[in-house]
């Protein structure tokens, strides 16, 4: 009875984790860049259960019944590395990538990678995204100074005013799909995911003058999301049948 009620809140758990990660999708999915994850689940492997009888012996007889599965809980959250759609914006400076590979982003002591190509100019003079996190070249920030024009051309070359003045990196992963999440759009390495390869520069391959948006289908997301509300609704009603019929156990026999 009792591993009942555990199994159903390990069930509701498992749910309201599915409800949180189609809602945060949705809530992107008008962000460039943006990739959507997916929670992926897993079951403990199953218990035996035995009967024990009490034959007159010390140690009693002992019989195997069968086994039993447990509680079923997530296992991760990854994003998924299907392309989103690329929207033509004619700003010089945005760029979005056909292909594998992410632009490299820092704070100055964090990096991070990303597909979004939104990128404009600071106060420095450097190229940022629109949240101030500066451009990796393959030395470092790509400075600009107070050019009147600035472009970033198909080859990830960066032309100030005419002149070539930097390079744009791309990088790729052996397992993207093992990349962490920690932004709307930022990913991070992780041992899962490999150390980041530089791209050969020869390969690199944008489309100046656009952005990629989001890989999220708002109607699928809505779709898991109903899914995984009726579950937790269902799997909410055995819960509260377990705990009452526990109550009543416990008020008949615990005197």
């Amino acid at each position: 009875m009792f591993r009942g009620v555990y199994n159903s809140a390990a069930a509701m758990l498992v749910q309201q984790h599915a409800v949180d990660v189609a809602a945060n999708n949705l809530a992107n999915a008008g962000t460039s860049g943006f990739r959507k994850s997916i929670v992926s689940f897993k079951a403990f492997p199953d218990a035996g259960v035995a009967r024990q009888e009490n034959d007159g012996s010390s140690r009693g007889h002992r019989e195997g019944i069968g086994n039993i599965p447990l509680s079923v809980v997530v296992s991760e959250s990854s994003p998924v590395m299907s392309p989103g759609e690329i929207r033509e914006t004619g700003n010089l400076l945005e760029c979005s990538i056909t292909g594998e590979g992410f632009f490299q982003v820092s704070d100055g002591t964090n990096t991070w990678f990303t597909r979004s190509g939104l990128f404009t100019l600071d106060n420095e003079g450097q190229i940022v995204t629109h949240a101030g996190l500066v451009l990796m070249g393959d030395g470092g920030p790509i400075p600009v100074g107070d050019a009147a024009v600035v472009s970033i051309n198909e080859k990830g070359v960066v032309i100030s005013d005419g002149e070539e003045v930097g390079r744009v990196p791309l990088f790729s992963f052996e397992a993207p799909s093992r990349l962490r999440q920690v932004g709307s759009s930022l990913l991070a390495g992780t041992v899962a995911s490999g150390a980041p390869v530089r791209i050969d520069p020869d390969l690199v391959s944008l489309v100046p003058g656009s952005v990629e948006g989001s890989n999220v289908n708002v109607v699928e997301e809505m779709v898991r999301m109903l899914a995984a509300s009726r579950a937790y609704e269902a799997v909410s009603k055995s819960f509260e049948a377990g705990s009452e019929a526990g109550r009543k156990m416990i008020e008949t026999f615990g005197k």
